[in-house]
């Protein structure tokens, strides 16, 4: 619990000093002139997965991997990349506005929250048009060596690309 805290610090440090509480930061991001937002999730997922891992592997943590409908995945996508567009923020970065005093995060999260509710309410309905159940994918074998294999690898990839996002030559357009 201790190091779960250490890391939102350092997490809530970077993502401060990067200015995620603002909408123009995080719209910045979709229209590939900013790469910060990104390049502190991928540190924080490449360090959170090893951690994640740990706490798995020792029974500390479970996984609870849900069904993948490939069309409820697009289109909760698309959704989801419409209300950011529109709002100018994610679901992490909402908390982050709202204590630095932006009012729009607030009714951001609040409709956040109606619509969670009411998709709670309508899922049996719409269940059918999400497409087939192509059960649980899940990357955990039995293997302890494998697994170790895997989740190195993947926290090594994200770390080197958030640190390839880091040079001001790899960007796809100027911070104009």
């Amino acid at each position: 619990m201790a190091w779960a805290f250490f890391a939102g610090i350092v997490f809530s440090v970077l993502a401060y000093q990067a200015n995620l509480f603002s909408s123009d930061q995080i719209l910045a991001v979709g229209v590939l002139k900013n790469f910060k937002a990104i390049q502190i999730l991928l540190f924080a997922l490449s360090i959170s997965s090893v951690a994640f891992f740990i706490e798995y592997s020792f029974g500390i943590a479970s996984v609870n991997v849900k069904p993948f409908y490939l069309i409820g995945i697009i289109i909760g996508g698309l959704l989801f990349g419409i209300g950011v567009g529109i709002l100018g923020y994610c679901p992490g970065t909402l908390e982050m506005a709202i204590g630095y005093g932006k009012i729009d995060a607030i009714f951001g999260y609040l409709g956040g929250l109606v619509a969670g509710y009411v998709y709670t309410l309508i899922y049996p309905s719409v269940l059918p048009f999400i497409g087939p159940d192509y059960g649980t994918i899940n990357f955990y074998s039995d293997s302890l060596a494998l697994n170790v294999l895997i989740v190195s690898g993947f926290a090594i990839a994200l770390f080197v690309a958030a640190l390839f996002m880091q040079n001001p030559e790899n960007r796809i357009m100027d911070d104009a």
